[in-house]
């Protein structure tokens, strides 16, 4: 399981279209506008299986948290490898989305090329933006002047009073829930529809259209118990679409809104593009969670990648040292890690092509 897994975008990429090519699949590639640290060219590539006229859709996307495309990257090649993608019923297509978010991928950030959280880009950009007068507080601490020395010590010291103050998990929501005020900040939505948000939406009406089912598996890293795959669900626990994915998934969803979720609750998240734009298909949406190192180390690397684009250096060392603090908060570079994560992610999408099948 250790070969499903690559070392960059170049490399996932080759071995995902080679694999989906060995199983049969239509591929497609979508371009992007921006081009690779050694100026290589962008792209979106996707793999479908079945046609149009076929019900049901289970789709599985990978990269839009750029750098976490190492880990679903390896998920999608499992998947096709081991032809699991041949499961499916006869009445149901799946669409494998190979990096949402190309440039992140290839330059080893989490972000695109604008510094936005795609993530949190899903929003209403023709209404005011959601306030976050909490980062506000934090920005300058998040983002020190230097990354090592006085005001690197004095930057730790400040988050600590304040997570101390105001209890970690509020530490944590106000610097991860998402914000539209400081463009070189962590967590920024962006302040218009990005590239990548557009296509995601061109996706789901190119290939769900019509459908009258939808499931769709969004695979990110960084959060939960090391090598453990978590269901999340976006919205509350009365909501009828995580009622049905409580079954589908045996009962193993979480929800920010319960507190059962490794992840706080986010604004502007990529399953509102699914409702939007195919309101009338019964939709399933869960983001699939892997676990990587302990948070704090996670929220470490993040700060010192949005430092190193937002403050330069002239350090070889200290670049080095923090690209790797990145491949090390979003993918393990361990057999037993890649091994539970390509299993979980065969289970998930059995369980997915199961609740589709039956409705």
């Amino acid at each position: 399981m250790d070969s499903y897994f690559s070392a960059d975008y170049q490399g996932a990429r080759l071995k995902f279209r080679d694999a989906a090519t060995q199983a049969g699949a239509a591929l497609a590639e979508f371009r992007h506008p921006g081009r690779g640290p050694s100026d290589e060219v962008l792209s979106t590539d996707v793999a479908l299986f079945g046609d149009a006229t076929l019900r049901n859709l289970a789709i599985v996307t990978t990269g839009l948290h750029g750098i976490e495309g190492l880990c679903g990257s390896g998920c999608l090649v499992g998947l096709l490898e081991n032809r699991i993608v041949n499961e499916r019923s006869s009445d149901t297509a799946v669409l494998l989305v190979h990096a949402l978010n190309p440039y992140g991928f290839a330059h080893l950030r989490r972000v695109n090329e604008d510094n936005v959280d795609l993530n949190r880009n899903f929003i209403d950009h023709k209404k005011p933006f959601p306030r976050n007068d909490e980062y506000r507080k934090l920005h300058g601490s998040l983002l020190p002047e230097s990354w090592e020395g006085p005001s690197r010590d004095a930057a730790e010291s400040a988050l600590r009073v304040y997570a101390e103050a105001n209890g970690y998990d509020n530490f944590i929501s106000a610097v991860t829930r998402g914000q539209y005020e400081f463009a070189d900040g962590l967590f920024f939505g962006g302040r218009s529809p990005a590239f990548s948000n557009s296509l995601w939406r061109q996706l789901l009406s190119q290939y769900g259209s019509q459908r009258e089912r939808v499931c769709v598996i969004d695979i990110h890293s960084g959060l939960g118990p090391r090598g453990y795959g978590e269901i999340q669900f976006e919205r509350g626990p009365l909501d009828p679409e995580y009622q049905r994915a409580q079954t589908w998934y045996r009962g193993a969803v979480t929800t920010a809104e319960n507190g059962s979720s490794s992840s706080a609750a986010i604004t502007g998240y990529s399953a509102i593009a699914v409702a939007e734009t195919l309101h009338t298909s019964e939709r399933t949406c869960v983001t699939l969670e892997y676990g990587t190192v302990e948070l704090g180390q996670v929220l470490s690397a993040l700060r010192g990648d949005h430092w190193l684009h937002a403050r330069a250096s002239n350090d070889p060392r200290l670049t080095r040292e923090i690209k790797q603090n990145m491949r090390d908060a979003y993918c393990c570079d361990e057999a037993a890690w890649k091994r539970d994560v390509a299993e979980r992610a065969v289970e998930v999408f059995r369980w997915s092509l199961h609740g589709l099948s039956e409705g």
